[in-house]
């Protein structure tokens, strides 16, 4: 377990990945890698509950058994499952209540619950940045930072994000290491913001799938609808593979509803 441990490190993957993956190990056990993946898996499994198994058996697989990528990847069954349910995104008229009650939240969780619809970031990434890492490209602002993977990214601001982040750091930023600050000089935790959008949730009926990942999901959806292309979406979501921006593809029920009265 050790050795396993110490590989997820070398890797580079979140705190949160690695914990993940050692659960998933922990419940394994002493049983075989193999036998245990066919076991916990089926045609029925959801894609997303399937996907971080299979990725944590792999990583076992070079850490313990000494195998190279290619070997693991050739020795795990191939990947099946139920595909995820989609989700919706906000609508317009959801996405100006959200607006609106964000702006009652306390500083630093405000700015981040308004970024979040304008930027598509993780809520670990946008907790995570670093004052350095607001910087130009190109006479571009935007956030220049490394997000899952430690893959570096560069997110450019729109001109309400630009305001907001230029309103916070006049206004708000204290100085420190981290953009938005938490508990004694660490960064903000994504918990905390989660609290809020859960309390969002239970005020208003219309938010109650509310949440930073349809945050994202949002923001995603705009930017096709606003006609960009999927490369080019992929690049700012900082997906590894277009078949994950794929899935933004699917019309949610507003363009549907807008497709079908364009044809009234």
């Amino acid at each position: 377990m050790d050795q396993f441990i110490h590989h997820l490190k070398q890797r580079q993957l979140s705190s949160k990945t690695r914990k993940d993956y050692e659960k998933i190990v922990m419940r394994m056990g002493k049983c075989d890698p193999i036998e245990f993946l066919k076991k916990t898996i089926n045609s029925d499994t959801p894609i997303g509950t399937v996907l971080p198994i299979r990725s944590a058996i792999k990583h076992y697989l070079i850490a313990e058994k000494g195998m190279t990528e290619d070997e693991a990847n050739e020795l795990l069954p191939k990947s099946k499952g139920v595909p995820n349910r989609l989700r919706d995104s906000l609508t317009e008229d959801e996405l100006d209540t959200y607006r609106q009650e964000s702006e009652k939240c306390p500083e630093p969780i405000r700015t981040i619950l308004l970024l979040l619809p304008e930027t598509g970031m993780r809520i670990n990434e946008i907790c995570s940045l670093r004052r350095t890492d607001i910087t130009e490209k190109r006479r571009i602002k935007g956030f220049l930072f490394r997000g899952k993977g430690r893959k570096q990214r560069f997110i450019p601001l729109n001109t309400r994000a630009s305001t907001l982040v230029d309103q916070y750091v006049e206004e708000q930023y204290l100085g420190e290491d981290w953009l938005f600050n938490g508990y004694k000089g660490t960064p903000i935790k994504p918990d905390a913001v989660r609290k809020w959008t859960r309390k969002m949730q239970s005020k208003f009926p219309e938010l109650t799938m509310l949440s930073p990942h349809l945050l994202r999901h949002t923001f995603a959806t705009n930017a096709l609808r606003g006609g960009m292309d999927l490369r080019t979406l992929q690049a700012l979501m900082g997906h590894s593979s277009i078949e994950t921006t794929a899935r933004y593809l699917h019309p949610d029920a507003q363009m549907l509803f807008d497709a079908l009265r364009a044809i009234e």
